[in-house]
């Protein structure tokens, strides 16, 4: 799940709230199921400099007031061109801290600081007592989206803004206020809401996920060295059973040169699709070489695995397109548990959270790695420990069959 423009952090900011339980480990509707009877969830998000609701005035002046606190952290960044680096979040995450404010940021990378607010917050809504906690998260661009939880009975009230830089100077804008649908806290610490939608609402989801429990450090390195370059986004890489050992299971070797070409050389292959299908040779010396970075492979594997030309020495390569494209909303991974291993290899406990189903187990696996001595690695396995029935994998689209691909492009 990248906000480094202002329709990026707007379009964060639309995917948050719901998920109301009388309970904090299950999600269960709110009291009242009639869209129509809340009138916030009818109110349009405004950056007027013109505004009647009191509410949205006092709203806009507290997230304004966050400025004030890393401005000179946004100025720096901005001048050294880092202001989307994780390191200049965490820098503002770690500030906001400081100051007493629950806060993290928007994708969940960072751990929270003074959680203990947010936790409280969702012990009292799961009682039905009232709460009302301020949860701040961090985005790229020195953004901010700015939540006031209020919580009576079970139900959650949220308001919500967005704090954004004009020409250096931040503002306040993007209101909105709503009940939320629904509410959930896993046993695992994430809080999760769900914003209801109208039907034929064809914008993004309304769900979002904020974890709230820490990850230990280790945990989120690996995660983002090992794990979150290969995600769950056009592979099966971490739903699927598969070992060097058994020649890689049902891997795709297609799939597997796209995402690690991207790995090795930090941009898309260089082979694009075409609406009438599209098919290249690539050299075999490329494409051997880009699985061989991160796989104990012989080319005679890889060559047993796809279409070979011996002739020219070069592989049959079509790109993915509109027949084999994935649903746009695909869970990211996250590492929860390590353990080295005797043979130096690292086995990554990883689960698979999914906000648009409001959970954070929709797959779990344990993926195990090889690091090498000069700082690459291998990857070595995957196990399956545990699948959500009607969400695992439901994302994941095969590549086309080449008889499939002939039948459409032929």
């Amino acid at each position: 799940m990248n906000h480094s423009s202002l329709s990026g952090f707007i379009r964060s900011a639309v995917l948050f709230l719901a998920c109301t339980a009388f309970t904090l480990t299950g999600c269960a509707q709110t009291p009242s199921d009639t869209p129509s009877e809340d009138p916030a969830r009818d109110t349009e998000s405004s950056n007027s400099p013109d505004i009647s609701d009191p509410a949205e005035t006092v709203l806009y002046s507290s997230c304004l007031e966050t400025a004030d606190s890393f401005q000179d952290i946004y100025e720096q960044a901005f001048q050294s061109g880092s202001l989307d680096s994780l390191e200049t979040q965490e820098e503002i995450v770690s500030l906001l801290g400081e100051e007493g404010y629950c806060v993290s940021d928007a994708d969940n990378q960072i751990n929270m600081e003074n959680s203990e607010k947010l936790e409280d917050f969702l012990s009292a809504a799961g009682a039905g007592e009232e709460a009302d906690a301020t949860v701040l998260l961090v985005m790229e661009g020195g953004s901010v989206i700015y939540y006031d939880l209020q919580t009576q009975g079970g139900s959650i009230s949220v308001q919500r803004c967005t704090l954004y830089w004009d020409g250096g100077s931040p503002k306040a804008g993007y209101y909105e206020a709503f009940t939320a649908e629904k509410w959930c806290y896993t046993e695992s610490g994430y809080f999760f809401f769900d914003q209801y939608r109208m039907p034929g609402y064809d914008g993004p989801p309304g769900e979002i996920g904020i974890r709230v429990k820490p990850l230990d450090s280790d945990c989120r390195e690996y995660n983002r060295k090992y794990v979150m370059p290969v995600g769950y986004n056009r592979n099966n890489v971490l739903i699927s059973d598969w070992s060097e050992s058994d020649g890689f299971g049902s891997l795709n070797f297609y799939d597997l040169y796209d995402l690690m070409y991207r790995m090795k050389y930090g941009t898309e292959a260089p082979y694009p699709y075409a609406y009438t299908g599209a098919e290249y040779e690539i050299p075999a010396s490329e494409f051997d070489s880009v699985l061989q970075s991160y796989l104990n492979i012989s080319t005679d594997t890889i060559r047993s695995r796809a279409v070979y030309y011996p002739e020219s020495d070069t592989y049959q390569y079509r790109p993915r397109g509109l027949e084999d494209a994935e649903y746009p909303y695909s869970p990211y991974p996250e590492v929860t548990a390590y353990e080295t291993r005797p043979d130096g290899t690292l086995k990554l406990t990883v689960q698979a959270v999914q906000t648009t189903n409001l959970t954070d187990q929709a797959v779990i696996s344990e993926l195990v790695v090889r690091p090498l001595p000069d700082g690459s690695f291998q990857y070595v396995s995957n196990h399956v420990t545990g699948t959500t029935e009607g969400i695992s994998g439901t994302w994941f689209t095969p590549r086309l069959t080449e008889e499939e691909w002939n039948y459409r492009y032929r």
